[in-house]
């Protein structure tokens, strides 16, 4: 399946696919979709990530009891779901039945033991909440990578083989030997890459599947950058983090030993600014992070050369829905002659763009905007700021035959928060 990209067709070193991951510089790539963002790996977390500026998406694949390839990057589905018990044993009706967003804290990723009001996606998958519009509940479930690939025919996709456990070597094998026949069956290969710790898991893809790109296992990485070693044939990417168990790994010296060698280099996981931009002067090819959204601005920012966007994703880099699911709440209202006054709070902690719109429902007239910045209020970002909302005289006559009015506040790329609320002619 040729993905019609930039890439597409771009002279590559003589392995794999037709891809030149060297020439798709710089991108963002949604590390589980962004797991500190939205729910690990679920379709709202990698259609999101999209929307606000990703250029490629990183996910995990296991095998369901059924032999459905699952997109999960834990092996039990105890610390992301309201289930618990290993991927392994249950099968793809049990998994996706299963809400994927119950303990994930936008900002934070996955938290247990908090407040309920901190997780504002737990029981959108069970229908007890609305999903953001233009999604479903079942965006917000665990997905199989048929689903995940059919919905992203022509985005750049990283799949890393994960195993039952890291000593189970013949769980890696099995799934590699599936990942294999399910992109063989696919016929996609450009702008695809498969990783995995376990070197020899790649192997076994390889022998099975020698047209898709790899990234090299630990040992591989280990060889190559003591040594020199060469990796393994079907090798057109080194991802790597900065540091592995205490020992430095990524540093410009080896970045530039990869590229000498006609591969690309991705770095993960990077959430703080600061690295990210170091890694951009030292020229990587791509940064994984688990806040695309932050990783986003830090591109606009430095007005970092970006690849063509996907053609199903026809929206441009650095766009003002660059922003995090940030907590907005609407908490005070006066009317004045033709002037409705909002106050709106900030309640995340998060370090990234908030910004949107704030309405009256079901009152004809204007949206209003509110932009907190970056900051937020632990880090000197304003806490509170107020929305002026011009009324037209029907407007006027709506409000003031209603003791109370339900406000919404919508930041972009985010749940929307509405309460009613009392204004002060009717208040007691």
């Amino acid at each position: 399946m040729a993905i019609g990209l930039a890439w597409a067709g771009l002279v590559a070193p003589a392995v794999a696919s037709d891809t030149d991951w060297t020439a798709l510089r710089t991108l963002n790539i949604a590390h589980q979709g962004g797991e500190d963002e939205a729910p690990s790996n679920t379709r709202y977390a990698l259609d999101r990530a999209m929307r606000l500026g990703s250029d490629m998406l990183e996910l995990d694949i296991h095998t369901s009891s059924d032999g459905h390839l699952m997109v999960m990057h834990d092996a039990t589905v105890d610390r992301t779901t309201n289930g618990s018990g290993s991927v392994y044993e249950m099968t793809r009706a049990e998994i996706q039945a299963l809400d994927a967003g119950y303990n994930l804290v936008p900002g934070e990723g996955t938290v247990e033991g908090r407040p309920e009001a901190d997780y504002p996606f737990r029981g959108v998958r069970l229908g007890e909440k609305a999903p953001p519009p233009g999604f479903r509940p079942r965006d917000f479930r665990i997905p199989t990578l048929g689903e995940v690939m059919r919905a992203y025919p022509d985005v750049p996709t990283n799949i890393e083989i994960k195993g039952a456990a890291d000593t189970n070597v013949a769980s890696f094998i099995s799934n590699a030997e599936a990942l294999a026949a399910f992109l063989n069956d696919l016929g996609r290969t450009d702008g695809i890459v498969v990783a995995s710790f376990n070197d020899a898991a790649l192997v076994r893809f390889h022998e099975l599947a020698p047209e898709i790109d790899l990234a090299p296992g630990t040992a591989a990485v280990a060889a190559y950058k003591a040594a020199g070693v060469p990796p393994a044939e079907g090798t057109k990417v080194f991802q790597v983090p900065m540091d592995l168990g205490g020992v430095p790994v990524t540093d410009e010296a080896f970045v530039g030993q990869v590229h000498s060698d006609g591969y690309a280099i991705h770095v993960w996981t990077i959430n703080d600014e600061p690295t990210m931009e170091e890694l951009l002067g030292w020229g990587v090819d791509g940064i994984m992070s688990a806040e695309p959204a932050r990783l986003e601005k830090v591109l606009c920012r430095t007005a970092t050369p970006r690849p063509a966007r996907p053609k199903s994703f026809p929206g441009r880099h650095c766009s003002r829905r660059a922003s995090i699911a940030c907590d907005v709440v609407p908490t005070a209202l006066e009317v004045d002659g033709d002037e409705a006054i909002v106050r709106l709070e900030r309640g995340d902690e998060f370090d990234s763009r908030c910004a949107g719109f704030v309405q009256l429902q079901n009152v004809p007239g204007p949206r209003g905007r509110f932009n907190f910045g970056w900051k937020p209020p632990s880090q000197g970002g304003p806490a509170v700021t107020e929305v002026t909302l011009r009324l037209s005289p029907e407007a006027q006559r709506i409000v003031h035959s209603r003791e109370e009015i339900r406000v919404k506040a919508r930041p972009y790329g985010a749940f929307p928060s509405i309460r009613r609320l009392t204004w002060g002619a009717h208040a007691a």
